[in-house]
């Protein structure tokens, strides 16, 4: 039996010589029919500044996101006006709810249990839980601006049917039941950086814990929010500092929460990709692409992490506690101080002298080459 590999090889016995094109994914023919603006980068600037266009679901202006392999998770945009509101929706897939400026509040409504409000402001972190219907409005006099990252591509690829994700009665009663304080701004603690929470109101005034092992002053969470199976964490570093070199699974959407400084990324073997960030930035390292975060701002940077990869409490998380954890796996996937390319201390040392500000890293002691 012949293999063909190639989907626009001629198939036996067609004289005509016709060609077949493999379709597009039902989630690019969805997005494209969606009537909103599709920005494709590998990094955007401001997220306060994304052009958008009035978006039909939602009843606002929106826009879709799509950076670095948007096959499981990427990014929509939506802005509501003073004293508006969005459209009541419900979806089955997941989605983190991070805002980017403004303050509101959003309505939560499921079958058999009493409805609840979730009050927000600027850099508020909550999501929705699965399929509940949710509506949001803007309490104040400026316009408010909401990222969501969400897994609609794995979910919409999936099932191919638009009425069974956006219109499907189903109660994930297991995932919600009308808890009176289930989006009470409080946390828990299960384990070190694992962190259970609904509703974060100020991701940049947040309880961190030590990370020693990804840099001096790093410090970060991993979140567990709403029964998600995408992830999250959240992390920072000092002034005059950088993180390890490290890599990991696709559609981690970095967004900076405070801060200043520059990312390099790299696929194994090539060269580096340099972006340059800022307060409302935002970029996705590709798959399995190493990444190292520098500081060269005059304040400790922030940022916020939205990620395919499982919640802390998932069995997929790799490196959280559960069944199927790897300890090993953030260690061999990292690239230890010593280990890394001598030019990067060198570049961010005089990248930090050009700002008139000292290096804190300490010069690692590099093995020999």
């Amino acid at each position: 039996m012949a293999i063909i590999d190639n989907y626009n090889a001629q198939g036996p016995g067609d004289a005509a010589g016709k060609r077949f094109d493999a379709p597009k994914p039902f989630y690019d023919a969805w997005q494209s029919k969606e009537g909103i603006p599709i920005h494709q980068s590998f990094h955007v600037d401001d997220l306060a500044k994304v052009e958008l266009d009035m978006w039909r679901r939602f009843g606002v202006p929106a826009a879709f996101v799509n950076l670095a392999d948007p096959f499981i998770c990427t990014a929509m945009v939506l802005e509501i006006p003073p004293h508006g509101a969005t459209l009541a929706v419900r979806h089955m897939f997941e989605t983190w709810i991070f805002v980017v400026g403004g303050t509101g509040q959003t309505l939560i409504r499921q079958d058999g249990v009493k409805d609840q409000v979730i009050d927000w402001q600027t850099r508020s972190l909550f999501g929705p839980p699965l399929n509940a219907t949710y509506r949001h409005s803007n309490t104040g006099d400026l316009p408010a601006r909401i990222l969501m990252v969400t897994n609609a591509p794995l979910t919409l690829n999936l099932y191919h049917n638009e009425r069974f994700v956006f219109e499907n009665p189903f109660v994930f009663k297991d995932r919600y039941g009308g808890e009176d304080d289930y989006f009470d701004p409080h946390h828990e603690v299960m384990a070190q950086r694992y962190i259970r929470t609904n509703m974060v109101k100020d991701v940049c005034d947040f309880y961190l814990h030590e990370w020693k092992e990804r840099g001096p002053g790093a410090r970060t969470v991993f979140l567990s929010m709403s029964h998600h199976t995408i992830g999250a964490h959240v992390s920072e570093f000092e002034v005059g500092t950088y993180k390890l070199a490290h890599r990991h699974g696709p559609s981690a959407h970095v967004i900076i929460l405070q801060g200043e400084g520059y990312s390099l990324l790299w696929k194994e073997g090539e060269d580096m990709t340099r972006v340059d960030w800022r307060e409302n930035s935002i970029f996705s390292p590709p798959d399995m692409w190493y990444h190292q975060h520098f500081n060269t701002g005059g304040e400790t940077a922030r940022y916020l992490a939205l990620k395919s990869k499982g919640a802390p409490e998932h069995p997929c998380r790799i490196g959280a506690p559960g069944p199927n954890s790897d300890p090993d796996f953030a260690k061999n996937h990292q690239i230890e101080s010593e280990d890394e390319d001598p030019a990067i201390y060198h570049m961010f040392a005089e990248e930090l002298k050009r700002k008139g500000l000292a290096i804190a890293q300490p010069r690692p002691n590099y093995k020999p080459r």
